[in-house]
């Protein structure tokens, strides 16, 4: 005999007031959620994005106890930062004050709560600037400008990373001078300033080589990599990812190792080498499997194979790489670390979405399943784009993805022979892109914008 039915999980969360105090409810809620085995992903059945998948309370009332100790341990390991912060004072052991604080924040930026981590940061920023050595407050603006890019607050970002650089260079810190270039050229290019990236990671390269520090060499480098790619000097680009990848391996970092090879499929995928590209992806992810689960890496780099399977016209081998995407990215990996990283966003055209990150993976995982419908000739497909723009319109600062979104779609109609309203959406996509400074994908859809009109 079955028992009843399951509950949507939109249905669920209607019922739950979006208050902070429940997040770990809603967050363990759409950890267990489970699709109908019987329609999952058919062209033909229900569009089983998050909203239509099933809970059973049952299954919720047997998990509680987890998110519980979950709740708990994370609560504990802030209480003990503060205390260890209050002990410091006692001592009158102001740097350690500095050090505790920012311990706090960490643990709060590790579970994707930035803005808790951001309240703990200017707690000890405050601490930091009463001392006379000004490496503590080096740090806590390094901290502060970090949590600012992953907000997408860049002024307030760069303001803190050219605070910190000044202090530094004024100490003599090299460190602090390089992560303070470092920081300046991550936030030059998420705002699409290439000549700003390329002139303080090269900076911060000279420094880091300098000082023999290899790891932060090797990041630096990946990210002059990205930035070569992204300017179209391919050469230089595989030149660079592959010193990076050098330092790395040498020092065993396998996070690292997982990201710059990820960076060296995305370079032979732009080369239209699928072979060599998918071979730099598994191993990616290999490494990946090494390092301490990061469901944001992972998630980049099945990402970019189910693309890479999409564009090869591999179209089952996508499918399923999508299907094992959207499971991380709404499963049990990030939950894992902390039910709060999840926030409920909003609820979607009868659909739902959850905090961060972890949006924006869902709509570049619906944006590509709209693409996989589209090879495959199916109309239907129309469903996950008007999904993953909602998605997109629900972060703020997810622009890169919002215009991803439009150009697909716009491809999307196109192939439908839907001129008009494909037009519309390139349209939209180039206005995104020539706001980032993309010229490259600007270049693109002006291109498919003349074929339309030819």
């Amino acid at each position: 005999m079955t028992g009843p039915p399951p509950v949507r999980v939109e249905k669920a969360l209607a019922l739950m007031p979006e208050l902070e105090a429940l997040a770990p409810l809603r967050a363990l809620l759409v950890s267990i959620a489970r699709p109908d085995e019987a329609t999952v992903w058919s062209s033909s059945g229900p569009y089983l994005t998050l909203g239509k998948r099933g809970v059973h309370p049952d299954e919720l009332r047997r998990r509680m106890p987890q998110a519980f100790q979950r709740i708990t341990e994370h609560l504990q390991a802030l209480f003990k930062a503060y205390v260890e912060a209050l002990e410091c004072q006692q001592r009158a052991d102001a740097p350690g004050v500095v050090l505790a604080l920012l311990g706090a924040g960490r643990l709060e930026e590790d579970v994707g709560r930035h803005t808790q981590a951001r309240t703990w940061y200017e707690v000890a920023l405050r601490v930091a600037e009463t001392l006379q050595d000004r490496r503590p407050e080096v740090e806590a603006l390094h901290a502060l400008g970090y949590v600012c890019l992953a907000l997408g607050e860049y002024s307030a970002g760069a303001r803190h990373f050219q605070r910190s650089l000044a202090l530094a260079e004024a100490e003599f810190d090299q460190a602090g001078a390089t992560a303070a270039s470092e920081g300046l050229g991550d936030v030059a290019l998420a705002q699409g300033q290439w000549g700003g990236a390329q002139a303080w990671y090269s900076r911060g390269l000279r420094l880091a080589e300098a000082a023999s520090d290899a790891p932060r060499a090797g990041r630096l480098e990946r990210q002059l990599g990205v930035l070569a790619r992204k300017q179209r000097d391919l050469a230089a680009a595989g030149d660079l990812l592959r010193r990076a990848r050098e330092r790395f391996e040498a020092a065993g970092l396998a996070d690292e190792m997982a990201g710059v090879l990820n960076e060296q499929g995305r370079l032979d995928a732009h080369l239209g080498r699928y072979t060599a590209a998918s071979a730099a992806y598994r191993e990616a992810l290999a490494w990946a499997q090494r390092a301490p689960r990061d469901a944001r890496l992972e998630l980049s780099i099945r990402l970019n194979l189910a693309e890479l399977d999409l564009e090869a016209g591999r179209l089952l081998e996508a499918e399923a790489e999508l299907r094992r995407a959207e499971q991380v990215a709404i499963g049990g990996h990030v939950i894992r670390r902390l039910a709060q990283i999840y926030t409920l966003m909003g609820r979607l055209r009868g659909q739902v979405a959850i905090g961060g990150h972890v949006i924006r993976r869902l709509a570049q995982i619906y944006t590509l399943m709209g693409r996989l419908r589209g090879a495959q000739g199916d109309e239907t497909g129309f469903v996950f784009f008007e999904q993953a723009i909602e998605l997109a319109g629900a972060v703020e600062h997810s622009v890169a993805t919002e215009a991803q979104v439009y150009h697909a779609y716009g491809q999307f109609r196109s192939r439908l022979g839907q001129q008009d309203e494909a037009r519309a959406y390139l349209e939209r996509a180039r206005e995104l892109f020539d706001s980032l400074g993309e010229a490259v994908e600007r270049e693109r859809v002006e291109a498919e914008l003349r074929a339309l009109s030819a």
